[in-house]
């Protein structure tokens, strides 16, 4: 088992499993979307995405985004998307990309990673309690949909 940073030369290997992540969430497989989506994210430098191989063999992946807190003064990453391939679940490489993550936050003096799961998914809960992670007893997380959504308050 190897893992490494994607770069544009993985994009045959990422975007199948992106794809196949997307549509556990509802999402339709939007396969040019998709593909320039990453596409950017690559080309831009803006997420920090890690390929588990096994072999030449794509198993899962993990997508980062890098933000900041004003109030640390010190980056944050955003672990916004985890994947392993259905046929090699149960194999700890979700646990391997994570501690790949996290000795890759602790090298860029990134003072936390952040994560939210849906709240049914147990087995996410039980990855990131067993890797250390703690339930934010401090704050509560809101979002506003902001498209295909009418606004009150900017009525």
């Amino acid at each position: 088992m190897r893992i490494i940073p994607a770069s544009l030369e993985h994009l045959d290997h990422l975007l199948p499993m992106f794809i196949r992540y997307r549509e556990l969430y509802g999402a339709m497989p939007q396969l040019e979307a998709s593909k320039d989506f990453l596409l950017e994210r690559l080309n831009n430098k803006e997420a920090i995405i890690l390929l588990a191989f096994e072999n030449d063999t794509a198993l899962g992946f993990c997508l980062v985004y890098p933000s900041f807190s004003s109030v640390s003064l010190r980056p944050i990453w955003i672990i916004n998307d985890m994947y392993v391939a259905e046929e090699a679940r149960r194999k700890h490489i979700a646990n391997q990309l994570l501690q790949t993550v996290a000795k890759q936050a602790r090298d860029n003096n990134v003072v936390r990673l952040r994560v939210s799961i849906h709240a049914s998914n147990h087995i996410a809960q039980r990855l990131y309690e067993s890797a250390d992670f703690l339930e934010d007893q401090h704050f509560r997380s809101y979002i506003l949909p902001i498209q295909g959504t009418q606004l009150s308050f900017l009525r």
